[in-house]
């Protein structure tokens, strides 16, 4: 599910989807991702950007740079945002 967070925040970096909402829900019921996780942009939100961001570098650091967090989540990690109000 990791992976799949990763290239919805790419996307979200590059315009393609606008809003955490319209991936989420897209997600959910487009392709099937898990609604207990919230969608993948709610998966990164529950568990923390910076969190997040730290799993993905361990990810990364095991296999491969498909894992690494694109610069948008470091951004958001070293400047506490939230793609959702808190």
């Amino acid at each position: 599910m990791f992976i799949q967070s990763v290239e919805t925040v790419r996307c979200i970096e590059e315009g393609v989807v606008t809003a955490a909402i319209d991936a989420d829900v897209g997600a959910i019921l487009g392709w099937g991702f898990p609604p207990f996780l919230g969608g993948p942009i709610g998966q990164i939100h529950s568990r923390g950007i910076a969190a997040f961001v730290g799993d993905c570098e361990q990810l990364a650091g095991r296999h491969g740079p498909r894992f690494a967090p694109p610069e948008l989540l470091r951004r958001m990690a070293r400047d506490n945002e939230a793609f959702y109000p808190r």
